[in-house]
C-alpha cells in the first residue's frame, strides 16, 4: 500500500476555498458594475430630461422674439407672445446669472412701441439667450461626460 502524505487531505478545501474566493470576487465585480450602471442610466435620464427643457426653452426664446419683431400682432398674437414670455420665466431659473438682464430685454421688447424700437432690441435678447443656451449646453455635456467616465 501507498503512503499518501498527510497534506493531500487538505486539497479539497484548499481547492473549496479557492472556488469561494473566486465567487465572491466575481459577485463583487458585478455588483460595483451593476451600481456604475445604474448611477450612468441615471445620469443619462438626468440628461435626457435637461436636454428636453433646453429644447422647450429655446423654443419659448424663438417665439418671443418672432412675435417681439412682428408688427401689428392682433389680440390673439399678443396673447401667445405673452404667454410665450411666462413660459421663458417659468423655464428660468431665478437664480441664473443673466436671469435679470434676460428679463429686462423681454420687458424692453414688451416696451417698444416702434418697429424700429422692437429692431434695436432684438440683438440684445438674442445675445442673451445664447449665452443662457450655450451655457445650460455645456452643462448638459460636462453631465454626460461624466456619466460615460462612470
Amino acid at each position: 500500500m501507498v503512503n499518501t502524505p498527510t497534506w493531500t487531505c487538505a486539497i479539497p478545501l484548499i481547492v473549496a476555498t479557492l472556488a469561494l474566493l473566486g465567487v465572491t470576487i466575481t459577485i463583487v465585480i458585478q455588483w460595483r458594475n451593476f451600481n456604475r450602471q445604474l448611477r450612468s442610466a441615471h445620469s443619462l435620464k438626468i440628461s435626457e430630461m435637461r436636454q428636453a427643457w433646453i429644447n422647450n426653452l429655446r423654443d419659448a426664446m424663438a417665439a418671443f422674439q418672432s412675435y417681439g419683431v412682428t408688427p401689428g400682432l392682433d389680440h390673439h398674437k399678443k396673447r401667445e407672445w405673452y404667454e410665450a414670455g411666462t413660459k421663458i420665466e417659468l423655464l428660468m431659473n431665478p437664480a441664473d446669472p443673466d436671469f435679470e438682464e434676460l428679463q429686462q430685454r423681454m420687458y424692453a421688447f414688451f416696451g417698444a412701441t416702434e418697429l424700429g424700437d422692437k429692431f434695436s432690441t432684438n440683438p440684445q435678447f438674442v445675445a442673451v439667450c445664447q449665452r443662457i443656451l450655450k451655457r445650460e449646453w455645456e452643462v448638459l455635456k460636462s453631465e454626460v461626460r461624466a456619466a460615460c467616465r462612470r
